[in-house]
Formats: C-alpha cells, sequence, structure tokens
C-alpha cells in the first residue's frame, strides 16, 4: 500500500499568507488546510488530528496562540507525532527556548518567505517520522487512519 500524502494544518488570520504557504507545501507534495482563527483551527485540529502531519501556526494566532496549541498538543493530548512549527516575526533566542521547551519542533520567521517556512515543515515532518517510537502510541501507519485522498492541496475553514 502506497504510503499517504502527508498534510498540514495552516492557522494565520490573514488569507494572502494561507493562501501562500499552502500553494508553497503543494507544490513540496503535502496537503494543507487552514484557518483564520484559534477557534476554528482548534475545530479543525480535533476534526483532522489523526490525518495531519504537521501543525503550522502564527505566534499570536487571535482566539488560541502557538503557545496554547503546543500544550493542548503535546501536554493534554498526548500527540508527539504531530510536527509544530510556529511563525514568529524576529524569533528570540528566549522565544525559542519556551517554545522548544512546549513541544516546539521550529521556529520559522515567515519573512523569509513560504518556501522557507514549507521547506522548515516537511524537515520537521520528517525528523518527527524519523524519531517516531519513542512514544507509546502505535506509529500512524499502524493506526487507522481516515482517506486523505479526498483532501484538497488547499482548503480553508474560515
Amino acid at each position: 500500500m502506497p504510503e499517504r500524502r502527508p498534510s498540514a494544518l495552516v492557522l494565520h488570520p490573514d488569507v494572502s499568507i494561507r493562501a501562500e504557504l499552502g500553494w508553497a507545501l503543494g507544490a513540496r507534495d503535502m496537503a494543507s488546510v487552514s484557518a483564520a482563527d484559534g477557534a476554528s483551527g482548534l475545530a479543525l485540529l480535533l476534526e483532522e488530528l489523526l490525518a495531519l502531519d504537521a501543525l503550522v501556526v502564527k505566534l499570536d494566532l487571535p482566539g488560541r496562540d502557538a503557545r496554547a496549541f503546543a500544550d493542548l498538543v503535546r501536554r493534554a493530548g498526548g500527540e508527539q507525532e504531530l510536527a509544530i512549527v510556529v511563525l514568529a516575526s524576529d524569533p528570540s533566542p528566549s522565544l525559542r527556548d519556551e517554545l522548544a521547551a512546549l513541544g516546539v519542533d521550529e521556529v520559522v520567521d515567515p519573512r523569509l518567505g513560504p518556501g522557507t517556512v514549507a521547506d522548515a515543515v516537511i524537515a520537521a515532518v520528517w525528523r518527527r517520522r524519523s524519531g517516531a517510537g519513542a512514544g507509546t502510541r502505535a506509529p500512524r501507519s499502524q493506526r487507522r487512519l481516515r482517506e486523505t485522498e479526498g483532501l484538497d492541496t488547499f482548503s480553508t475553514a474560515a
């Protein structure tokens, strides 16, 4: 059985940035869904969690920021396979350390462009995949995943 196409949830209030990231991820053979705020992002995360490989979230997303999403995914949800990439302009070393302590895989300055962000997302997914097995959950390939083939390369909620 062929491996399914990886997918990401992109959470950013700016529709043009969501679109650019969706296209950049699609060009790297990664599907994406997106939302503009924390509430719709949380709904999508809960709906798509087992089909997702990455969460890309703006640091200060309205309604639920990146810290809250990282805490929810890692601590409350116990999810260790989902790569988390935070978009933060000019991130300081202390911010990077704080987010790493929450389980964030990568902090990327979105001003570097959608291609750089997409490359960081792909790299974070592959690092998570290669490090899989340390947790108590079965690898995604052994869990029942719903089919993602009907998922558009880029779709939005909100």
